[in-house]
């Protein structure tokens, strides 16, 4: 008995270890990383046996083999509130806090749709607004599908453009809140923030590009010469 004691107390110090954010890690805004995620959430967390199986130990390179196994992106989910893998890995992130290079790369590599909105996510609540408009903006660009699972554990096809506008524009996303995030006008004002260009934008300028120039109509006839012989005609008759 005085074993199975012994052995129990080591496991329960052991996964208390397994939890700790990295001793190297900075405060994201004023906090402990850990804590932009609900106490309640963190615990879900913490007992759910894929993270104590899986994301015990991961670096951030051995994450992305775990990321290359999603297939949807969720926050908590059914009766019971269990977490998404998702969210579990996304407060791997807070814990091992990887440098900005690391996160740019998750983002910007174009294969690993799951590690992008992965890293979009953790980009959003870590970064400075700055950081954070310049870098995700873009994404709006990124059309791919993905899966989504609700509390309800249901699941239903959204967009990376669509989650992206989440990140930007809904408090909670995943069961985890996201830090304010000033109107885009007022960095433009005082933190040179460079104007919007829309993506939309730039796609009906290629398609103005690529449209054919209106060809002149022969011998005066057509719908212009039509418009001016009616005018004339009217101020004729007048």
């Amino acid at each position: 008995r005085a074993a199975k004691a012994v052995a129990a107390v080591r496991l329960e110090q052991s996964l208390a270890m397994a939890n700790r954010t990295d001793t190297q890690a900075d405060t994201v805004h004023g906090t402990n990383p850990q804590y932009l995620v609900d106490r309640i959430i963190r615990n879900k967390i913490y007992n759910d046996a894929y993270w104590k199986e899986f994301c015990f130990g991961l670096t951030t390179e051995s994450l992305i083999d775990e990321v290359m196994k999603l297939d949807y992106v969720g926050g908590t989910y059914g009766g019971r509130r269990r977490p998404a893998k998702f969210l579990c890995l996304f407060l791997k992130l807070l814990q091992i806090q990887p440098d900005e290079d690391v996160v740019l790369e998750y983002i910007k590599q174009p294969d690993l749709k799951y590690l992008r909105a992965l890293g979009a996510a953790y980009y959003r609540i870590s970064q400075s607004h700055m950081n954070v408009y310049q870098t995700l903006e873009p994404l709006y660009a990124d059309y791919r599908k993905l899966r989504y699972r609700d509390m309800n554990g249901k699941l239903s096809v959204i967009h990376m453009d669509e989650f992206i506008d989440w990140l930007f524009n809904e408090k909670t996303v995943c069961d985890v809140t996201m830090p304010g995030l000033p109107k885009r006008e007022m960095l433009e004002t005082t933190l040179d923030l460079p104007p919007y260009e829309s993506v939309l934008e730039d796609d009906l300028e290629e398609l103005d590009e690529l449209e054919p120039p209106p060809v002149a109509p022969e011998g005066g006839s057509g719908g212009g010469g039509c418009s001016a012989g009616g005018s004339a005609g009217g101020s004729a008759g007048g």
